[in-house]
């Protein structure tokens, strides 16, 4: 192979290499994030505490009754895993890595196979122009849904063996995979044998899951299947945002890619527009009135079917010999998704201005003094009242089962009938200080969180 080749083959890869570069310069992942990476991060400290009850019931929070799960525990159990055999930095680094790389090479090397190596390069810039980027950059179930949806995308014409696993991987991670995965076989074509046989592989795993939230869903404060449709909120970054703006660029050229690919691959349409379809129509009868994380579920297979417009179009003013234009056309485009990786990247969380040097703290960051009293104070049973805010994090810090865990809003994430209790150790916020109170409201400590 000539070295010219070898270039061409490295040009659909470039965005991959230079963002591994830029979160290795520009390490964020080496603290945790609040909201939903405390939750996970409590989901994964309890699996390490009891594999198999952590697996299928949440007790760390809302002691004693607990609550079901929210998601499939697949991603959960590799979180406790990895926490397990590395510590808990190397688990929440990990994860955070692996989902935004996967979520640029996967975009690249599906684009460039099936399109073209201008649509590799595209694709994989396209991919970082996120309509809520913070949600990419915190190590959560959701970001791999995309990546799952767009593999068994792949691999349904070529492999059926690497669609199913995909699809079966996809069904133990987030709920959304519930409505997504099986409709793919039935509209790819559900006279197939093979089809109908993976259909009847994965329905024991739907099942299973289906019939968990039917059967619990009277324990779970969800406020009904239409509370986001009457709900709507917008949670930043809002329409109006940069980031939003740009991601809204490249959801315009992948209709542009999908209205070509109906022309030049109706199979592939078919499996892209069924998952895009399936995935923003739902967000607007979930995930507590956030309806933007159906668009988030659509962005990756969106920014490789915008890719394929940009090659196509390239291509044909080229061949039209108008090289003003087809120069023109080309700026814009590196123009649109540069401006998209830089919105990408001014996402990541604060890392106080730390680079590697932040392994000399503590993972727990300001936190870390309140751990390191729980821990000297209380034994590995005992139980603690905390307020809402704090509930899931002294859970995942500690391992201490907590009598707590309502969100502010006191409708999604609690259990029903659930009453907090105060116990022995009682633990609030106020003004950079942690207060610890006994039974009778006695400040036993108080600690000032670290600053680091």
């Amino acid at each position: 192979m000539q070295v010219k080749d070898k270039i061409q083959l490295l040009i659909p890869f470039t965005p991959l290499i230079a963002v591994f570069i830029v979160l290795i310069l520009r390490p964020y992942f080496l603290f945790p994030v609040g909201g939903d990476t405390d939750f996970h991060l409590a989901r994964a400290q309890e699996i390490i505490q009891n594999p198999f009850w952590g697996l299928f019931w949440d007790n760390i929070t809302y002691y004693p009754m607990g609550r079901p799960v929210w998601h499939q525990p697949l991603f959960n159990a590799v979180y406790a895993g990895l926490w397990y055999l590395a510590g808990v930095r190397f688990a929440h680094s990990f994860l955070c890595i692996s989902q935004v790389l996967l979520t640029v090479g996967v975009a690249s090397w599906f684009a460039n196979r099936e399109y073209g190596i201008f649509a590799g390069y595209f694709a994989g810039l396209f991919s970082l122009a996120m309509p809520a980027p913070s949600t990419l950059t915190a190590a959560i179930p959701a970001a791999y849904i995309p990546i799952l949806a767009v593999l068994t995308i792949y691999y349904i014409p070529q492999d059926k063996k690497k669609a199913f696993l995909a699809s079966l991987v996809g069904l133990w991670t987030h709920m959304v995979a519930l409505f997504c995965f099986i409709p793919l076989y039935l509209v790819d074509n559900y006279r197939d044998k093979t089809n109908l046989k993976i259909i009847a592989l994965l329905l024991p795993s739907w099942l299973f899951w289906a019939v968990y939230w039917v059967y619990f869903k009277d324990r779970l404060v969800t406020g009904g299947i239409f509370y986001t449709l009457t709900h709507l909120k917008l949670v930043p970054p809002h329409p109006g945002s940069y980031a939003f703006l740009i991601f809204l660029a490249v959801f315009v050229l992948g209709i542009i890619g999908l209205y070509l690919l109906y022309n030049s691959n109706y199979r592939q349409f078919k499996l892209f527009t069924t998952y895009i379809v399936i995935v923003i129509f739902f967000s607007f009868f979930g995930f507590n009135g956030d309806f933007l994380r159906g668009f988030q579920f659509a962005a990756l297979p969106m920014a490789i079917l915008a890719g394929f417009a940009v090659e196509r179009g390239y291509k044909n003013l080229s061949s039209n010999r108008n090289r003003l234009l087809s120069s023109l056309f080309l700026l814009l485009m590196v123009f649109i998704s540069m401006m998209g990786v830089v919105i990408f990247f001014s996402y990541l969380p604060n890392q106080h201005g730390k680079g590697w040097d932040a392994l000399e703290t503590p993972f727990e960051g300001e936190y870390a003094p309140l751990k390191d009293y729980i821990e000297n104070s209380t034994s590995a049973n005992q139980v603690v009242w905390t307020e809402r805010e704090l509930s899931e994090k002294v859970a995942w810090m500690t391992g201490r089962s907590v009598s707590n865990g309502l969100y502010s809003d006191n409708t999604y994430g609690g259990t029903r009938g659930f009453v907090d209790k105060h116990q022995n150790i009682n633990i609030y916020k106020s003004d950079g200080y942690v207060t610890v109170r006994d039974l009778n409201n006695n400040t036993i400590a108080q600690i000032k969180l670290g600053t680091y």
